[in-house]
């Protein structure tokens, strides 16, 4: 096999039971499985994350809710943003729950029911992708309790938070949104508040509400390096990444000084080098910058991959479906050694064979 994405079961089910340990108690996790569950293969996280402690499922679409529906016949799936009003059917069939910012389109699910059907209510904190304003909250949802069969199961939330950058505001509207909360339960108990992301859980985590929506960490990425800058370590320490992409050696070559590499020459080695081709590139997720190979004020910034632990650093511009490496320090490197490469989990290629690890 020429290229490959190893996916560690194991480590994820870690992750989820780090989450689950600190939660506070009452506060369920839904696992935020969207976008093929960052590339990691949405039904396999999700198995993973309900067999270490999740309550439900997050996707992102109806269509994306479907799918998981047919492997997962009595788990709540929850949808993260908006659907279309003919998206209602779909949404009923399968016993989903959707995100609503509008009382048309709780009339259409209500419409659309034969039986009780729950939804979000998402209120608009400043992000400004969809929502509702918190001080139209109140006047929507009573006009949507008139309803006999839509039901609201919670309010939720997205924040426009950057990491150490808008804390005190991050802090201000998530206590305004528990307040608001607090008030929409005396027209309906119960009511559900969820805002925390990952990077809020791991930056507010006195704020994790009723319910966390978590991804990130799961699949053990941290969004945020407050907790450096506090001095302090990370604030769910062990995670593990489970995701790691190969591809092997097809090729080595050994090349002068002087010698001009690449499509019109682009690439001048400026020492003797060895230089290994692998058969991945940009339209398997690797970076189409430039690697900066002329004159320069600057070092610059190069893309590697990792070969027995060492940094094997990309050489001339990524092509289509090859990447040339400098691996003039490391000997070992021949046709068939895999190489570790840094690709952003949801632009990896679909196809690329995924092989589990349990």
């Amino acid at each position: 096999m020429l290229k490959w994405i190893e996916i560690d079961l194991k480590t994820m089910a870690g992750n989820v039971r780090a989450i689950k340990k600190a939660l506070k108690p009452g506060v369920s996790f839904m696992a935020v499985v969207k976008a093929d569950g960052y590339g990691h293969g949405a039904a396999a996280a999700a198995k993973t994350a309900l067999a270490n402690g999740a309550a439900c499922l997050g996707a992102l679409t109806a269509e994306e809710g479907a799918s998981l529906r047919a492997i997962f016949r009595t788990t709540p799936i929850h949808l993260l943003a908006p659907s279309l009003p003919e998206e209602a059917p779909l949404i009923v069939k399968n016993r989903l729950i959707p995100t609503a910012d509008s009382l048309d389109f709780i009339k259409t699910l209500d419409r659309a029911a034969a039986g009780p059907v729950l939804y979000n209510l998402d209120i608009d904190l400043g992000l400004g992708r969809w929502g509702v304003k918190p001080e139209a909250a109140g006047p929507l949802l009573e006009k949507a309790l008139g309803f006999r069969k839509a039901r609201p199961f919670g309010l939720s939330a997205h924040l426009a938070y950057r990491p150490a950058q808008n804390m005190i505001e991050a802090e201000e509207k998530l206590s305004s949104f528990s307040a608001l909360a607090a008030g929409l339960r005396s027209l309906t108990p119960g009511l559900k508040a969820h805002a925390a992301n990952s990077s809020i859980f791991c930056d507010f985590p006195h704020w994790q509400l009723n319910m966390v929506r978590l991804g990130n960490l799961m699949y053990g990425i941290y969004p945020t390096d407050v907790y450096k800058k506090k001095k302090q370590g990370p604030p769910l320490p062990g995670l593990g990444r489970p995701w790691q992409f190969y591809a092997r050696i097809i090729s080595v070559r050994n090349v002068k000084k002087g010698e001009s590499l690449g499509y019109s020459g682009e690439f001048t080695a400026t020492r003797a080098m060895r230089l290994a081709t692998i058969p991945a590139g940009y339209s398997d997720g690797l970076t189409m910058e430039p690697s900066e190979n002329h004159i320069r004020i600057t070092s610059g910034f190069r893309y590697w991959g990792v070969i027995n632990g060492k940094k094997a650093f990309f050489t001339g511009r990524t092509g289509i479906a090859h990447t040339m490496l400098d691996v003039t320090a490391i000997p070992e490197a021949k046709p068939g050694t895999p190489v570790a490469l840094h690709v952003r989990r949801t632009a990896a290629n679909a196809k690329i064979t995924r092989i589990y690890k349990d």
